[in-house]
C-alpha cells in the first residue's frame, strides 16, 4: 500500500542537464568519500551484493568495471561512482524525490535518501543468468533511472521484502513476464508474505550488509533469531559452522558472509525458505530453475571452489578476473604451485595446469597463489597476493536444494 514510495530518482539525461548530477572527470579517482556522494549505476551491484564492482578510473564502456573482494573490504569502503551530486547540497536536497509519508515526529515528508533503500535494475533481461537484480543502497547514496529504488516506512518490511526479492521464486515471477523493463509497481507484483521471517532475513541481511554504512539497519532489525541459524549442511568444511551463533546486535565486519561458497549457499537456503513458505514443493523449485535458469546452470557447472570457500576458476562472463584464467600465458599473473611436500614451481599458470579433464593435477593441500593488479580500492593501483587450497570442488545447486529442503522441513 502506501508505506513503500518507488522512484527512479535522477534520470542520467535530464539530471544532467540541469545541473543536478554530473560525470566525473577521468582525472578524479573517483571514489566516494560518504554515501552522499555515491550515485549508483546498474553494473556496481547484483544480487544480494551492492559490492559487486567498481569502475576503473576510466570508465567509457560497460566493461569498464573491475569486480571487488568481499574478503578484503574495508569496513567503510565506498567504490567509484561515474556520477558526482551537484556541489550545492541544499539544493540538491530540494530536487531529491520525497516519500508519501510523514514518520512520527517529523513535519514534513523526508527525501528518498534519509532511507535504506531496496534497489533493482529497471533494465531486465530474461535471457540473463539473472532477471530480478536486486540489493541494498544505504541512507545519503542516490541512483540514476537504470535502477528502481523503493523506500519502506517500516524498516523490518524493507528487510522482508529484500529476502524474497533476492530469491530464485521473485526472479522467476518477474522472468516468466517476459518483459525488458521494471517499473515502479513490481514490489506490489510480487509475492512476498506479510510474515516477519528471521530465516530469511538473517541470509538476506549478512549478504548486503558488508560495510559499516548498513549497521544502523542491522542494529534496528536484529532479531535473536538470527544466532539460531544454521547452515543446512552443517557437517561442509568450507562452511564456518559458528558463523550464525557468532552474530552480535551491534553490526560489526563478521557479521556478513564474504566468502564466495557461503555467500552461494546462503541464497541457495533462501531460495528454499522462500519456496516452502510460498507453499510450492521441491519438485516445483526443481523444475523452475532447470527450465527458467540455464545461464546460471552453466556456470555452476564449471565454477570451481578450493578449501576456504574462494572461487579457484570460473566461466562466469560476469566474474571476469576472478581466480585463475582457464590456460595460463604470457599475459596471465605470476603464479606459484606449491605442493605439501614444500616443492614449488612459478610462472603464467592457469586453470588447466592444476585441474584439467575431470582430474586434478595437484596434490591435496596444495596452495595456488597469484600476484595480479587490483584497482579497486582507494591509493591507487596495487599487487595484491591471492592463494587458493586444494582439494577444489564444484558445487550442485540441484542437491543442495534437496539437503536444504529436508534440513528446514525437519526443523
Amino acid at each position: 500500500g502506501s508505506n513503500y514510495f518507488s522512484t527512479q530518482q535522477w534520470n542520467e539525461k535530464l539530471a544532467q542537464d540541469d545541473g543536478s548530477i554530473g560525470r566525473r572527470p577521468t582525472s578524479d579517482n573517483g571514489f566516494a568519500p560518504s554515501p552522499a556522494d555515491w550515485v549508483l549505476s546498474g553494473p556496481h551491484f547484483f544480487v544480494a551484493n551492492p559490492h559487486m564492482k567498481t569502475p576503473r578510473k576510466v570508465c567509457t564502456e560497460k566493461g569498464h568495471y573491475d569486480v571487488i573482494d568481499l574478503e578484503t573490504l574495508p569496513d567503510d569502503y565506498l567504490p567509484r561512482t561515474n556520477y558526482r551530486p551537484m556541489s550545492d547540497k541544499v539544493e540538491y536536497l530540494r530536487r531529491t524525490p520525497r516519500v508519501s509519508w510523514v514518520d512520527d515526529g517529523e513535519a514534513s515528508e523526508k527525501a528518498v535518501t534519509a532511507y535504506f533503500r531496496l534497489v533493482n535494475r529497471e533494465m531486465i533481461g530474461p535471457s540473463s543468468e539473472r532477471t530480478l537484480i536486486a540489493t541494498l543502497m544505504p541512507p545519503g547514496a542516490a541512483h540514476i533511472n537504470t535502477l528502481l529504488g523503493h523506500a519502506f516506512r517500516d524498516s523490518k518490511e524493507l528487510c522482508g521484502v529484500l529476502g524474497y526479492m533476492q530469491s530464485l521464486l521473485a526472479d522467476f515471477r518477474v522472468k516468466s513476464t517476459g518483459m525488458g523493463h521494471a517499473n515502479t509497481t513490481l514490489v506490489g507484483q510480487l509475492p512476498i508474505p506479510e510474515r516477519w521471517a528471521p530465516d530469511v532475513v538473517a541470509r538476506a541481511l549478512a549478504l548486503n550488509c558488508l560495510t559499516s554504512h548498513y549497521a544502523p539497519l542491522w542494529d534496528e532489525v536484529y532479531d535473536l533469531a538470527f544466532a539460531d541459524q544454521s547452515w543446512s549442511q552443517p557437517g561442509n568444511p568450507r562452511l564456518l559452522q559458528a558463523f550464525w551463533q557468532n552474530l552480535t546486535d551491534s553490526w560489526t565486519r563478521d557479521c556478513a558472509l564474504r566468502s564466495d561458497y557461503a555467500r552461494r549457499m546462503a541464497l541457495v537456503e533462501i531460495d528454499v525458505l522462500v519456496a516452502q513458505a510460498l507453499s510450492l514443493t521441491l519438485d516445483e523449485l526443481l523444475l523452475i530453475y532447470r527450465v527458467q535458469f540455464p545461464v546460471m546452470q552453466g556456470y555452476e557447472r564449471d565454477t570451481w571452489y578450493d578449501m576456504k570457500g574462494r572461487i579457484v576458476f570460473t566461466n562466469s562472463k560476469g566474474l571476469v578476473g576472478v581466480g585463475l584464467s582457464r590456460k595460463g600465458s604470457g599475459k596471465s599473473p605470476r603464479t606459484r604451485i606449491q605442493t605439501p611436500d614444500g616443492k614449488a614451481r612459478e610462472g603464467n599458470f592457469g586453470w588447466e595446469d592444476v585441474y584439467k579433464d575431470g582430474n586434478s593435477l595437484v596434490p591435496e593441500g596444495t596452495v595456488v597463489t597469484q600476484w595480479v593488479s587490483d584497482d579497486t580500492l582507494p591509493g591507487g593501483s596495487r599487487t595484491v597476493e591471492r592463494s587458493y587450497m586444494a582439494p577444489f570442488a564444484l558445487a550442485n545447486r540441484e542437491d543442495d536444494y534437496r539437503t536444504a529442503w529436508a534440513f528446514f522441513e525437519n526443523q
